[in-house]
């Protein structure tokens, strides 16, 4: 990622020793060293729900692919997100099947 040799970071640690004084190197050096940890766990948050949302698109694709147009909700019987307001065909002749009996 980043192309940082041991003269650099020698260099580096140098100058901030000399910027920031020896009392205060070590707790900017632990901060700097948490905000680094932060920003890199939610880069790796980040790029896991982008990861996870590619899957589910590319499972779809395939489910719809190889289903003939079937979508989620015909396979599983229910509207995760209940977009449809109206009941299914399947759900209307089952109950209509239920009260005749």
């Amino acid at each position: 990622m980043l192309d940082i040799g041991a003269t650099e970071l020698l260099l580096v640690a140098i100058i901030g020793l000399v910027v920031v004084g020896p009392e205060r190197l070590p707790r900017l050096a632990r901060t700097l060293g948490l905000w680094v940890k932060r920003v890199r766990g939610q880069v790796s948050s980040i790029q896991r729900d982008i990861n996870r949302e590619l899957e589910l698109e590319d499972l779809k694709r395939q489910l719809e692919a190889r289903g003939g147009g079937l979508k989620m909700e015909d396979i599983t019987g229910e509207d995760p997100l209940s977009l449809e307001q109206t009941p299914t065909k399947a759900v209307t002749e089952n109950n209509e099947r239920s009260k005749s009996e």
